[in-house]
């Protein structure tokens, strides 16, 4: 969690440093990330409050939207190099 933050805030460091027309394109990009972030927040703690069966189900959706977080950060980073 701790890396995903650091890298939402790197882009959210590079957006105040961007020309104006890429800052719009980077802050909006910083705030999906930011949303998807709380949502795969969020799958972690109902994990973290289940057991047996539907641990394993919300796990999936955690697991799920970690990578979907990963990759677009990964993507965000890239577009804005």
């Amino acid at each position: 969690m701790k890396i995903f933050d650091a890298e939402i805030q790197k882009l959210s460091a590079k957006a105040e440093k961007a020309r104006v027309d890429l800052k719009a394109d980077i802050e909006e990009q910083v705030n999906v990330l930011k949303q998807q972030r709380d949502s795969a927040r969020k799958k972690l703690d109902d994990l973290r409050s289940r057991s047996g069966e539907a641990w394993e189900e919300v796990r999936e959706g955690a697991d799920s939207a970690w990578r979907e977080l990963r990759t677009s950060i990964d993507r965000a980073i890239k577009k804005f190099e």
